[in-house]
């Protein structure tokens, strides 16, 4: 698969998966605690992570480039660098 059918895939599942399930949110009065955020933060990185992971053997070297990244890269900025590399 594509790299672009491979994250569309993977988009239709987790789009899925977060209607059925509720994500817990911060419902205090002024939201100060951040919370929300780094549920935010924690969701995406844990989305990105499954990604690469799923990747077939022929993106080792860039799943591992990306992994070592301090930030971990946005989807979308993974998402373009594997498609260069598909390229």
């Amino acid at each position: 698969m594509d790299i672009a059918s491979y994250y569309t895939k993977a988009k239709q599942l987790w789009d899925e998966s977060h209607a059925v399930s509720g994500v817990p949110k911060c419902t205090c009065a002024k939201r100060e605690c951040g919370v929300n955020g780094r549920l935010q933060e924690y969701t995406e990185e844990r989305k990105l992570i499954q990604f690469l992971m799923g990747l077939n053997s022929s993106y080792t070297a860039v799943r591992g480039n990306m992994l070592m990244m301090s930030p971990f890269p946005s989807m979308s900025q993974a998402y373009s660098l594997l498609i260069q590399e598909e390229r």
